[in-house]
């Protein structure tokens, strides 16, 4: 009878333990958002930073349940040969994940809400798991590659900054007049409020070649990241309209047929 109200107790006890551990998790990651915030400092890892202060605070309340349910753990661990255990975890994959992922953070090489594009896989990251990076794809899927797979992988980051530049490919009838034409469009380029424009990110017109039917340029320039798609697609339509205005043909492909009279 004893033995039974002694390991309800205890029992009793492992579930304070583990409220009492759920609510220091959150009071932690709380704190350290709130310290983040009153600095100044962005936070850059906020989700993986929640699975970090989860595993740290369950890890230890575990080991105090289960000092609680056995008293005699540490001769109880030491029996099952736990040198061994920890040997043979160490030379196993979840190890290794578990390391890259911590090298991943300390490199900054990926960050939460990162969008990027890894292995074929495109989309944003959402955190940094203990043996996993889980990405949420474009199109709504949740993909999770392990960490030792990230580390070793060439990762490709489309916005590393703030900034990118896009493109608008365009040719022009071989009737243009070139200077009318680099003239117009670098006009256009100069009073575009859209487009980002600093000393070291200025936009520019190339020109691309000679084609079939068309004298080809490319207009390449640099928008923030929240005006990156609306705004490619506004500039094209304006450079469109605006040329249409200014009698510029924009020439499609097109074939002359020449009908020879056998007779």
């Amino acid at each position: 009878m004893n033995i039974i109200v002694d390991y309800s107790i205890r029992i009793g006890l492992s579930i304070v333990v583990l409220i009492v551990t759920k609510f220091v998790s959150k009071i932690l990651y709380n704190s350290v958002i709130k310290v983040s915030e009153k600095t100044g400092k962005d936070l850059t890892y906020k989700n993986t930073m929640k699975v970090l202060i989860n595993v740290a605070s369950y890890t230890i309340g575990i080991f105090v349940i289960l000092s609680l349910i056995f008293k005699d753990l540490m001769p109880m661990l030491t029996g099952l040969g736990v040198s061994g255990i920890v040997i043979a975890f160490a030379v196993q994959e979840p190890l290794s994940n578990f390391i890259s992922g911590i090298l991943l953070m300390f490199s900054k090489a990926i960050k939460d809400n990162d969008v990027i594009e890894v292995n074929g896989v495109s989309g944003v990251v959402s955190r940094i798991d203990l043996n996993h990076t889980i990405i949420k794809t474009f199109d709504g899927k949740e993909v999770r590659i392990p960490n030792k797979t990230m580390w070793g992988s060439t990762i490709t980051n489309f916005w590393p900054s703030d900034i990118r530049r896009s493109e608008v490919n365009i040719g022009v009838s071989y009737n243009t007049s070139i200077n009318d034409f680099l003239n117009i469009i670098s006009d256009y380029l100069e009073k575009n409020n859209l487009i980002y424009k600093d000393e070291n990110h200025n936009p520019v017109v190339l020109f691309s070649g000679f084609g079939a039917s068309s004298i080809d340029f490319s207009i390449k320039f640099w928008l923030k990241r929240e005006d990156y798609f609306e705004g490619t697609k506004k500039i094209a339509t304006e450079i469109f309209d605006l040329l249409k205005e200014k009698d510029i043909e924009i020439p499609f492909t097109q074939i002359d047929l020449h009908i020879k009279n056998g007779g």
